[in-house]
């Protein structure tokens, strides 16, 4: 049997703590398991930011915050002066980086699907840092915009 044995630090006492290697690796996966807990649960909030674009009031909510490379999901609410939601509108999600020398600009747009009262959109963020998103609204003969920071990890 592998053991090791682990004296106080004060020399006076004479107790000495004896961890076999079956007790070691119990200890090693306890602790790989509590670091994975962890760090799966630090992008598990997600992020509601309200804005107005002309006549309407945008609810965006972001499923993951800071945003993961990979795939986001954002579901967007529109409501009209009255409250009323918007379910007819053309929604197009544009998410880009700031511009950086040297630096290829990284611009993308998807169309937000319409779900009910709500819209749908999946966005590929394929680098950490700061991101723009820009909501786009065309109802009505008109287009009205709305614009917020992000950032991704």
């Amino acid at each position: 049997m592998n053991s090791r044995q682990v004296k106080p630090p004060d020399a006076e006492s004479k107790r000495t703590f004896v961890y076999s290697g079956h007790i070691r690796m119990k200890i090693l996966a306890a602790s790989f398991l509590l670091l994975f807990l962890i760090s799966g649960t630090s992008h598990s909030r997600e992020l509601t930011v309200k804005r107005n674009a002309r006549e309407y009031r945008v609810e965006a909510t972001l499923d993951k915050y800071p945003l993961v490379i990979g795939d986001n999901h954002i579901d967007i609410k529109i409501t009209d002066r009255s409250g009323k939601p918007v379910t007819d509108a053309k929604v197009l999600v544009n998410y880009y980086m700031p511009p950086m020398p040297r630096m290829v600009p990284m611009n993308y747009k998807t169309k937000a699907n319409s779900e009910s009262e709500k819209y749908e959109a999946k966005m590929n963020i394929i680098m950490a840092g700061p991101w723009y998103i820009r909501i786009i609204i065309r109802h009505a003969g008109k287009i009205a915009t709305t614009r917020f920071n992000v950032d991704a990890q």
